[in-house]
C-alpha cells in the first residue's frame, strides 16, 4: 500500500527548511507542504500559552490540507506541542529527542554545547532528554540564544556581526574540551562558520537528519510511505512576505515553486 499524501513541516521561519533539506535527502519521493510562520518569528522569546497557540494555527492549516504526517521542524514549537495530539491522530514528530539522542551517541567525552532559543532551554525538554542517560559523565551547557534567529533571519551569516554575537554568547567555552554542538535551533545550523571559530574541534549536529531518520521509522512503522518513483514535490507557504522568503533561501538548492503566502 502507498499513501500519496504530502508530509507537512513547519517552523516559525525559515530555519526549518534546514531541516526539510535533510529530510527530503531520506526521503526524496515524498510530497511536502512546508509553513514558516515568519510573520511571527522568533517563537523562542514568547510565553509558552502563545507559542502553544500559534503551532496550533500552523497545524490546523496542514490537518486541514490532508498531510499524513507533521514535522515540527522547531525546537520551540517542539517543546510546546504535546497539546496536539488532541487534534490529530496523523503522526506529529518533533525535533528534539530524535537530535538529543543522536548527539548523547555521537559524543565521546559527553562534553556537549546545546544551543537553543530562551523558550527551548526554559522547557528542559533537552536537559530531560539527556541528564537522565548521561547521569555523572562529561559536562552539558545550555546556552540561551535566541539573539541568533534573526542573524539568520536576516541573512547576516558570515558577517563581523553574526560572529561578534556568537562569540559573546560562546566564547567563553572555547577551553571546555566541547567535542559535540548540538544546534538546538534548526536556524543555528546557518551559524556554522561562526560557532566553528569558537568551538574549532567539536562536531555540530543540526536537527534535519536525526529528525528524518525519525520520520523515516514511522512512516514505515504505519505504512504510510509513498512509493512512487519520481521525485517529490515541495510547496513552501509563509504568513510573511513571500518574495523576501525566496531571497532568504537561495542556499535551498532543491527543487520547489516560488513561496506563497497564507494568512492564519
Amino acid at each position: 500500500m502507498s499513501d500519496k499524501r504530502a508530509i507537512g513541516v513547519f517552523d516559525s521561519g525559515i530555519g526549518g527548511i534546514t531541516t526539510l533539506d535533510k529530510i527530503y535527502d531520506i526521503l526524496p519521493n515524498e510530497d511536502y507542504i512546508y509553513v514558516g510562520d515568519t510573520l511571527n518569528c522568533p517563537y523562542g522569546t514568547r510565553p509558552k500559552e502563545e507559542i502553544e497557540a500559534l503551532v496550533t494555527n500552523v497545524a490546523n492549516f496542514l490537518i486541514k490540507r490532508d498531510v499524513k504526517a507533521i514535522v515540527i521542524a522547531c525546537n520551540t514549537a517542539t517543546a510546546n506541542s504535546s497539546h496536539l495530539k488532541k487534534l490529530t491522530n496523523i503522526p506529529i514528530i518533533g525535533v528534539i529527542n530524535p537530535t538529543a539522542d543522536y548527539a548523547y551517541k555521537l559524543s565521546k567525552n559527553k562534553n556537549i554545547l546545546i544551543l537553543a532559543t530562551n523558550a527551548t532551554i526554559a522547557s528542559n525538554k533537552y536537559q530531560n532528554r539527556i541528564e537522565k542517560r548521561l547521569f555523572k559523565k562529561g559536562k552539558r551547557y545550555y546556552v540561551k540564544a535566541s539573539e541568533f534567529v534573526p542573524i539568520c533571519e536576516e541573512g547576516l551569516m558570515g558577517t563581523d556581526y553574526a560572529l561578534e554575537k556568537v562569540t559573546e554568547k560562546i566564547g567563553d567555552l572555547k577551553d571546555k574540551n566541547i567535542d559535540l554542538v548540538v544546534c538546538g535551533c534548526t536556524h543555528f545550523g546557518l551559524l556554522e562558520k561562526e560557532i566553528k571559530a569558537n568551538i574549532p574541534n567539536a562536531t555540530l549536529v543540526e536537527c534535519g537528519i536525526p529528525t528524518g531518520e525519525e520520520l523515516k521509522k514511522v512512516l514505515k512503522k504505519k505504512d504510510l510511505l509513498n512509493d512512487k518513483k519520481e521525485k517529490g514535490k515541495i510547496t513552501i507557504y509563509t504568513t510573511g512576505d513571500p518574495e523576501y522568503v525566496d531571497s532568504q533561501i537561495k542556499w535551498f538548492t532543491k527543487e520547489h515553486e516560488e513561496t506563497k503566502k497564507i494568512h492564519l
